[in-house]
């Protein structure tokens, strides 16, 4: 990305800089997105289905293991 005419450190800095902007914005994108699943995921029906998914892996992997030969 830089050439052998151009003016390193600027060069350098511009190339900071514009990562340093993409990281911000794709920060806030990825807030704003958790924020507003988490107001989904926090509904009483989303919770028990939840909770019900996750325990019912669990139980598999318990069974799983406890079948599992040495």
């Amino acid at each position: 990305f830089i050439g052998p005419d151009d003016p390193v450190l600027q060069k350098s800095l511009l190339l900071a800089v514009i990562h340093f902007v993409e990281g911000i914005l794709w920060f806030t994108m990825v807030a704003i997105l958790v924020d507003r699943s988490r107001q989904f995921f926090m509904q009483p029906r989303q919770r028990r289905l939840i909770d019900a998914a996750c325990g019912t892996i669990l139980l598999a992997l318990g069974f799983r293991l406890a079948w599992q030969q040495q």
